[in-house]
């Protein structure tokens, strides 16, 4: 057995554990200008939070991360920052979680022009006006994405999401969710759509974050081709990344670029430690990924209130054997997904789907999703509830503090 395939079957749970990890991304925007917070500053915001976390992370002397025994605080390209939170199946225990570092940090930015901003797509400026972080890893990728595609750089810099991640039983369990986790992918994004505004100009994209995904490098982003095919499983997903390019990788003390030699180039020279294979799953970016459990990232950055309200979809959805069974045969085309995209650009809550409308299917998943909640988790699914009653979206529910300059918007 490959390693990488054993390492997934190693990465199974004995039960339906009903876990969800949970990672989200924010913009930190001048109120007047419209930028985001640059490294300098953003540098000061760790220096501020790092006495409430047990483990500080450097790179070339300058704080990268903080970690506690429950949450991990990063950086993404665009000095966007990121909260990451340990995998628990508590909903209440998450948001509490979220919300003691949300706290810190909005006790910072209080005494500063900055404001914390929830949206999918950078709301105020264009992503040449966005500074990058000074770090190797985001340099290699930025070259590389520069060829790859058209919108690598909006994809590193001028995006923020909500990830979601759950555990799987064993490979058919994973087969199953992995496969519902992809047909769910477009209306999951559209329920989570929350970019009102982009590059400082109206969005007109519901799904604005996936186009920007797939136009970056067709070679590691969107739908796996083998999703549908009879024997579909953990070997099926190792001989897809093991010819996925590796970009860069670490060799002990800093990161050197590879450039297209694939994963399994590299990893012939490299190794298979645990360490190196968490790196190598990091640099493929479908929609729905796999590490040791599965990643759903599909949805914008958003509100907390939201957020947990996705998290107890997700929990509701996919911790029940009947739901999973249920969705996960949905359909067996990927052009059906792809389709299924294209609708709801195009017509949006009038869409047709999956020989459903896109209003009742959400309706329908809400239900299913009430089977695997209690009544105390049943009640974070109320702000999604709303949304789909008034055919509404998240940015259209929330206020926006920025001040957004572009005449076109105001019209």
């Amino acid at each position: 057995m490959h390693p990488l395939t054993k390492y997934f079957y190693d990465s199974k749970k004995d039960h339906q554990t009903g876990c969800i990890g949970l990672e989200v991304e924010h913009f930190i925007i001048h109120k007047d200008t419209g930028l985001p917070m640059p490294y300098h500053g953003i540098s000061k915001l760790m220096d501020y939070l790092a006495p409430y976390f047990s483990k500080k992370i450097y790179e070339e002397q300058n704080l990268i991360a903080l970690e506690s025994e429950q949450a991990l605080i990063t950086l993404e390209p665009g000095c966007q920052l990121e909260i990451s939170i340990t995998c628990l199946n508590d909903l209440d225990l998450i948001q509490d979680i979220y919300q003691k570092n949300i706290d810190l940090i909005q006790g910072y930015l209080k005494k500063s022009d900055y404001r914390l901003v929830y949206s999918g797509g950078l709301p105020t400026v264009t992503v040449n006006q966005v500074q990058r972080i000074d770090k190797k890893r985001y340099e290699f990728m930025e070259r590389y994405f520069l060829k790859s595609g058209t919108r690598g750089l909006e994809m590193m810099k001028a995006t923020a999401a909500v990830h979601v991640s759950i555990d799987y039983a064993d490979e058919k369990d994973f087969v199953q969710k992995y496969r519902m986790a992809n047909i769910l992918h477009p209306i999951f994004a559209f329920l989570c759509a929350n970019t009102k505004f982009y590059a400082g100009k109206k969005n007109h994209d519901v799904l604005l974050r996936d186009a920007i995904w797939q136009h970056t490098d067709s070679s590691r982003c969107g739908i796996i081709p083998s999703l549908f095919e009879e024997n579909f499983g953990f070997k099926y997903y190792t001989d897809w990344i093991l010819k996925v390019p590796l970009i860069l990788m670490y060799d002990g003390s800093e990161f050197v670029s590879v450039g297209h030699q694939t994963l399994e180039e590299v990893a012939q020279k490299e190794g298979w430690s645990r360490s190196y294979i968490s790196h190598y799953l990091s640099m493929s970016f479908l929609d729905i990924r796999l590490k040791q459990f599965i990643e759903i990232r599909s949805a914008d950055a958003m509100p907390i209130e939201y957020t947990i309200a996705y998290c107890a979809l997700i929990k509701g959805l996919f911790y029940e054997l009947e739901t999973v069974e249920k969705y996960s045969k949905l359909t067996n085309s990927i052009h059906d997904i792809k389709q299924t995209k294209e609708n709801i650009r195009k017509d949006g809550w009038n869409s047709q789907i999956y020989q459903k409308n896109i209003q009742d299917l959400c309706f329908e998943l809400i239900q299913d999703a009430k089977k695997g909640l209690s009544l105390q988790e049943i009640q974070n699914l109320e702000p999604f509830i709303k949304l789909i009653e008034n055919k509404s979206h998240i940015y259209k529910e929330i206020n926006y503090e920025l001040h957004i300059k572009n005449e076109e918007l105001h019209r």
